[in-house]
C-alpha cells in the first residue's frame, strides 16, 4: 500500500471513529446510516478523485486534509464551546512552563467562524482589565501574528511569556468601526482569589466580598472571608462576581454550599437523557448568612462557575442579583483523543439552574439591571505594583454604580 493511498485509509478510519461515538446517543442502525448515506460516500468520492485526477495530487498533505475534515465536522456543529484541535495544538496545550509563568489575565474562548479568540472575560486586576478589554471582544492578531493562521493554540500561547514582557494585541469589538492595536505587559495573575472588606455606609455595616474565580483555594479562602466578616456583625452582603470567568465544578458547589442547605445548587443534564442533581455537601454552612440580606454583583464577563453560584442564590432567593446579564456558558466539555494525536472538545451536558433555566448562550438576567460606565481599551505598557497576596478587597464608592446600587438595595432589606 503506497503513502498516499495508506493516508486516504487512515482519512476514513479516523472519520469513522469519530462519527461512531454518536453511538452512545443514538440507536445503532441510525448511526451506520447517518455515516454510510452523509459522510462515507461524499467522503470516500470526493478522496478518490482527488488520489487520482487533482493535478496537484502528488503534493497532497493528508495530515492537513484529515485535520482540514475534523475540523469541519465540528464547525458545522455551529457551537462555539466545541473545538477540534490538530496533534501539535494538543502538544502545545500539554507542554507544562518552566520557570515563573505571567499572562494578561483573561478567559477565552476560539471563534471558528471568525477564526479569532473570543473573550469571556478578563479577570479584575488584570492588564486585561486594566486595558479595558471586556467580554466579546475579538482578538485577531498576537504580535503581528493574525489568528486565522496560528490557530487558538498558538494566539493564547504567544499571550504567554515571562511577567514584565510585552505584546501587543489587535482587538475588534462590535460597533467599531476597525480593530485596534493596544500594547500590553504580562504580569504574574493575582493569587488571592476571595478578597473582603468591611465597610460602613450611614451606619450601616456591609461586608463586601470580591471573587475573581474559582481556582482550587477559592473555597477555603472564601471560608475565611465569611469568618472574618461574621465577627464583624455586619447588617448586609455583598457577593462580587463580576469579572469572575469560573473555574472548577466541585469548588462552585463548595462556595455555594456555604449559602445553601437543603435545596438544589445546579442540575447537570447530559447527552445521553440523564441528569445529575448536584444537592449543598457537607461543606461548612455559614448559618449567619440566612439571616442576612445578600446582592449578588455580576456582568457580561460573569461565566461558567459564576452562572452556577449566581442562578443557585437567585432561584432559591438567597440573594438579590445586580448588574448586567452574565455571559452563558453552561457547556459541560469533554476531550476526546484522535488516532491521530488530535483532539475535539465536545459539550457533553449543560448545567440548568435550580429552577430549571438553561442559560447556555443567553446568560442569567439580574434582578435589577445596571449599568456602569463603559471603558474604552488602551495600552498598558505599566500598572502599579499590586500586593497580590493581600486578602482586601479595593472598592470604588464614587463610580461604581453597580456597587452603590447594591448598598441601596441592601438598606432597604435586600428587594
Amino acid at each position: 500500500m503506497n503513502k498516499r493511498l495508506k493516508n486516504i485509509v487512515v482519512v476514513l478510519l479516523i472519520i469513522f471513529s469519530f462519527v461512531l461515538l454518536w453511538a452512545n446517543t443514538n440507536n445503532q442502525k441510525d448511526v451506520e446510516k447517518l455515516y454510510l448515506e452523509k459522510f462515507q460516500n461524499p467522503i470516500y468520492t470526493l478522496l478518490y478523485y482527488i488520489n487520482n485526477i487533482y493535478y496537484e495530487k502528488d503534493k497532497v498533505d493528508y495530515d492537513k486534509v484529515l485535520d482540514s475534515t475534523l475540523n469541519g465536522l465540528v464547525e458545522g456543529l455551529n457551537d462555539p464551546f466545541a473545538w477540534y484541535l490538530d496533534s501539535q495544538q494538543v502538544t502545545e496545550s500539554k507542554i507544562e512552563e518552566s520557570g515563573e509563568y505571567g499572562g494578561l489575565g483573561i478567559l477565552v474562548s476560539y471563534d471558528s467562524k471568525l477564526k479569532a479568540v473570543r473573550i469571556i472575560s478578563p479577570m479584575i486586576g488584570t492588564p486585561a482589565y486594566e486595558a479595558g478589554l471586556q467580554a466579546d471582544d475579538l482578538i485577531i492578531s498576537v504580535d503581528g501574528s493574525p489568528v486565522s493562521e496560528i490557530g487558538y493554540i498558538g494566539a493564547v500561547n504567544k499571550m504567554r511569556g515571562k511577567p514584565g514582557s510585552t505584546v501587543q494585541i489587535e482587538v475588534f469589538r462590535d460597533g467599531w468601526d476597525e480593530p485596534k492595536k493596544i500594547t500590553l505587559v504580562r504580569e504574574k495573575i493575582e493569587t488571592v482569589t476571595a478578597k473582603y472588606k468591611v465597610f460602613n455606609s450611614d451606619n450601616y455595616k456591609i461586608g463586601y466580598i470580591k471573587l475573581t474565580n474559582f481556582g482550587e483555594k477559592s473555597a477555603s479562602e472564601m471560608q475565611k472571608a465569611l469568618k472574618a466578616i461574621e465577627k464583624e456583625n455586619v447588617n448586609g452582603i455583598i457577593l462580587d462576581l463580576r469579572n469572575n470567568p469560573g473555574g472548577f465544578l466541585n469548588v462552585a458547589i463548595d462556595i455555594a454550599s456555604m449559602f445553601i442547605k437543603d435545596k438544589t445548587i445546579v442540575t447537570v443534564r447530559y447527552f445521553d437523557g440523564s441528569q445529575e442533581v448536584i444537592k449543598p455537601k457537607t461543606y461548612e454552612h455559614f448559618d449567619f448568612l440566612d439571616k442576612l440580606p445578600i446582592v449578588l454583583l455580576v456582568n457580561k464577563s460573569s461565566a461558567s462557575a459564576s452562572e452556577i453560584l449566581t442562578g443557585a442564590l437567585k432561584d432559591n432567593k438567597i440573594a438579590t442579583v445586580i448588574g448586567k446579564t452574565t455571559y452563558g456558558k453552561a457547556a459541560v466539555q469533554r476531550p476526546i483523543p484522535l488516532d491521530n494525536g488530535g483532539e475535539v472538545w465536545l459539550p457533553i451536558g449543560h448545567y440548568f439552574t435550580p429552577a430549571g433555566h438553561d442559560i447556555h448562550l443567553k446568560g442569567i438576567k439580574p434582578d435589577i439591571v445596571v449599568e456602569n460606565p463603559k471603558k474604552e481599551i488602551k495600552n498598558v505598557e505599566q500598572m502599579e505594583a499590586k500586593n497580590t497576596t493581600t486578602f482586601e478587597a479595593v472598592i470604588d464608592l464614587e463610580n461604581d454604580l453597580q456597587l452603590l446600587k447594591a448598598i441601596e438595595v441592601l438598606k432597604m432589606g435586600g428587594k
